[in-house]
């Protein structure tokens, strides 16, 4: 993908995040089968893998930089999981839209000249067209799975 459709569907990943704030409150906070997570908690879980991504990765990726494995998943899943019980989904809503919005501008700022250059996260090699390549790819997954309530 070009840097201009990447930043086109990260874009309408915002636009799918405003699309959901009239989500009932208890159908946001409840899961959407029987064992998963709730709306509110996925939704959380995106911004905090974004807010993650602002802080730890996007500032280090440059080429040949060697960045920290990814952390625990389930450790970090599940306190994403516990932030979204302590506020309403449309606090979680505007909390994943700013994260999201601090990443499509960086990466607005960084020519794509950039974007191809490799940097290692732990033992494998990305860059940043991969990474958030991969990232819509996570995204859609979980939208997925709000859509389904």
């Amino acid at each position: 993908m070009t840097k201009e459709e990447l930043l086109k569907a990260h874009s309408e990943y915002i636009n799918w995040l405003d699309s959901l704030a009239s989500l009932d409150e208890a159908k946001a906070k409840a899961p959407y089968a029987e064992g998963k997570w709730s709306p509110n908690e996925i939704i959380m879980h995106l911004g905090e893998w974004d807010h993650f991504t602002l802080k730890q990765r996007l500032p280090n990726m440059k080429e040949g930089e060697k960045l920290e494995r990814f952390p625990d998943f389930e450790t970090f899943n599940a306190k994403a999981a516990a932030l979204a019980h302590e506020q309403t989904f449309k606090e979680t809503l505007s909390y994943a839209k700013k994260q999201r919005q601090y990443i499509i501008e960086k990466l607005q700022q960084t020519d794509e000249i950039e974007w191809d250059k490799i940097f290692l996260i732990g033992n494998s090699e990305s860059s940043i067209r991969s990474y958030f390549t991969d990232f819509l790819e996570h995204d859609d997954h979980h939208r997925k799975q709000v859509s389904s309530v």
